[in-house]
């Protein structure tokens, strides 16, 4: 993904197809506070690339950035569903974050998804509670 311009960069680019934003250039920087920054895009599609994109990072930083957009708007599930991604994606850095949100979203399929996201993240025949 273009932390420029989040858009989608095929494999073995060296440039956004987009922006033209070179890649190299982009990693040297802080790329997880641009990340968390496009949490609070105008548009959702931006706010749910970069949600699973720090995911795919498995810093455990992005943690309270993705709890904080899955409760920011309770009604849009699907951004709860992104947030509950990216944080299974982070591992045992997600764990607090997926216990508050099967805790307390207001949406129900959102407190199954981080409920199931943490049975994941369990070894077999241990409890997630």
């Amino acid at each position: 993904m273009c932390l420029a311009c989040l858009q989608l960069i095929p494999a073995g680019a060296t440039a956004c197809p987009e922006c033209g934003a070179h890649l190299a250039a982009m990693l040297a920087g802080d790329d997880l506070a641009k990340l968390v920054d496009a949490l609070k895009h105008p548009l959702g599609e931006v706010r749910m690339r970069a949600a699973l994109a720090l995911g795919r990072h498995r810093d455990a930083r992005a943690a309270q950035p993705l709890l904080e957009l899955a409760l920011r708007d309770q009604r849009d599930i699907v951004e709860g569903f992104a947030a509950v991604g990216g944080l299974l994606m982070l591992g045992e850095g997600g764990r607090s974050a997926l216990h508050e949100l099967a805790e307390r979203h207001l949406a129900q399929a959102v407190r199954e998804a981080a409920a199931d996201a943490l049975l994941q993240l369990c070894p077999p025949g241990e409890s997630h509670a």
